[in-house]
């Protein structure tokens, strides 16, 4: 049992009364006089000389309490015997936050990513741009902002949420394109961007060609699926989510256009 002196005192915890979860011979160091050897086992309690463990089955937390964010403990002599006496019993706090509180902290960081949609790259280029594509000419899709971690990643954050620390890091990991005309199309990279040295060849990764012209045109969608990868307080995981964009195309019959490409 541990003597009397100044540093054999009960571990206090925040609230100033409950020993707090340590291993009682770190914290307190023996002074010349105290007996020896003291209890060192991880949550030992010199006071009541017992040992503050988990209850199995966690009864019903107190009325305001979180069972995410704390749990009742109960305290084991340290002969093991009750003499007829009850277990003292106790609530204890956490300071760490639940697996459920976790997660929501790091969708909450995911969510503030502000991640975009890609800009689009293709020919035909957009109606905006008055270009219009045939039927039958291969379209070339590619991602226009590579260099965009917002839009292209690597991104990292690194935020506060509740006092609980998140670091997330997002990537893409494919784009399905929605051709408008009913087909989409799944590339795994950013696509390789058209030059006119192409001429009328097939995009060599990420590529489709319309059979049917658009009435009047086509609305073509990029879907980037991102994989979120987080860490917090000793916790990990993975998010999906996605981002998209959209531009209009024109189609028509080869013979009647000034095809650019």
């Amino acid at each position: 049992m541990p003597g009397k002196g100044q540093n054999a005192q009960p571990v206090l915890g925040r609230d100033g009364k409950a020993p707090k979860r340590a291993n009682f011979c770190e914290i307190n160091e023996p002074l010349p006089g105290d007996s020896v050897p003291y209890r060192c086992d991880v949550n030992y309690d010199p006071v009541n000389d017992c040992v503050w463990v988990n209850m199995s089955p966690q009864p019903t937390p107190p009325a305001g309490k979180d069972p995410e964010r704390g749990a009742w403990e109960q305290c084991n002599p340290s002969d093991g015997l009750t003499l007829g006496q009850p277990v003292k019993t106790r609530w204890m706090d956490s300071t760490q936050a639940g697996p459920g509180e976790i997660r929501q902290a790091a969708q909450t960081v995911v969510k503030e990513m502000q991640l975009k949609g890609i800009e689009i790259g293709m020919v035909p280029y957009p109606v905006a741009e008055n270009g219009t594509g045939a039927v039958g000419l291969p379209a070339w899709m590619w991602v226009g902002n590579p260099d965009d971690p917002q839009a292209w990643g690597p991104y990292t954050v690194s935020k506060d949420v509740n006092g609980i620390a998140v670091q997330a890091t997002a990537r893409p990991v494919h784009v399905t394109w929605d051709m408008g005309d009913g087909t989409q199309v799944v590339c795994d990279g950013p696509g390789t961007v058209y030059e006119d040295r192409f001429g009328k060849q097939e995009s060599p990764d990420c590529g489709h060609t319309y059979m049917k012209m658009s009435n009047p045109t086509y609305k073509v969608t990029a879907i980037t699926t991102w994989s979120v990868e987080w860490t917090a307080q000793g916790q990990s995981g993975v998010i999906e989510t996605l981002t998209r964009s959209s531009q209009d195309v024109r189609i028509g019959e080869f013979q009647a256009l000034n095809v650019r490409p």
